[in-house]
């Protein structure tokens, strides 16, 4: 249910732990981001606002997505003691021992899932939970919404960074088709050209804040593009 939530909102893993009951608001349809729920080296809990003011947004829920925060809220079980972390308690997805999760059990989660995955599959994967986020930025666009649309969902404060975001996702899947069909003798040739391409396309797009520094880091997808990660689907249990 995590995964088809990240999927399908766009939202940070930091902004999905960070959510209570009550920013799922299922009369209007949309989920309310206010915060983000983080935890140090010495599992204290504190939160941050969202990275930037226009971090603060609501996002549209789709049907998948409303079944999914269904399934969490239903299958909650309630912990023996609430944690309470500034003054916001009742976060919606827990760990085995009833804490609130945090980026590092979606990183484990995802790291599962794709080894699973590569055992029974000659199409290895390579991907990271930040790629969920950059997947959804992705087919948005492909599917037409406007830059500034795509922007306030991303809560990205510059429309740059989204448009870098969804760069970086739409070469990095034709690279991958292209070298899928490309003759062996000339893959070592393309992989060179395709490294001057990418330093190309970073001295094109600096990062302008925290924010476009973190988007403009690599991110893997599986071979066959974007496609591939709900593929991957089936093998999703036991996110604890």
């Amino acid at each position: 249910d995590e995964i088809v939530i990240l999927l399908g909102t766009g939202m940070r893993i930091s902004e999905l732990y960070g959510l209570t009951k009550s920013d799922v608001d299922f009369q209007k349809g949309v989920v309310r981001i206010e915060r983000q729920l983080t935890r140090t080296r010495n599992c204290e809990y504190y939160i941050e606002n969202p990275k930037t003011e226009s971090g603060f947004r609501q996002i549209p829920m789709s049907a998948e997505v409303q079944r999914a925060f269904h399934n969490v809220i239903r299958s909650r079980k309630s912990p023996k003691v609430e944690v309470i972390v500034g003054g916001h308690t009742g976060f919606l997805f827990l760990d085995k021992d009833g804490k609130p999760k945090v980026a590092g059990h979606m990183e484990h989660a995802m790291k599962r899932i794709v080894d699973n995955y590569n055992k029974s599959h000659t199409d290895k994967l390579v991907v990271t939970p930040h790629v969920l986020r950059h997947t959804f930025c992705t087919e948005m666009a492909q599917a037409g919404m406007p830059v500034k649309e795509l922007q306030y969902l991303m809560g990205h404060a510059d429309a740059n960074t989204t448009m870098n975001t969804y760069t970086h996702m739409s070469f990095e899947a034709a690279k991958q088709a292209l070298h899928k069909r490309m003759p062996s003798s000339h893959k070592t040739q393309e992989s060179q050209e395709y490294q001057e391409s990418q330093e190309s396309l970073k001295s094109q797009h600096s990062p302008k804040s925290s924010e476009s520094q973190q988007s403009s880091e690599p991110h893997y997808m599986a071979e066959s593009g974007a496609s591939s990660i709900p593929a991957i689907s089936h093998h999703i249990s036991g996110l604890a």
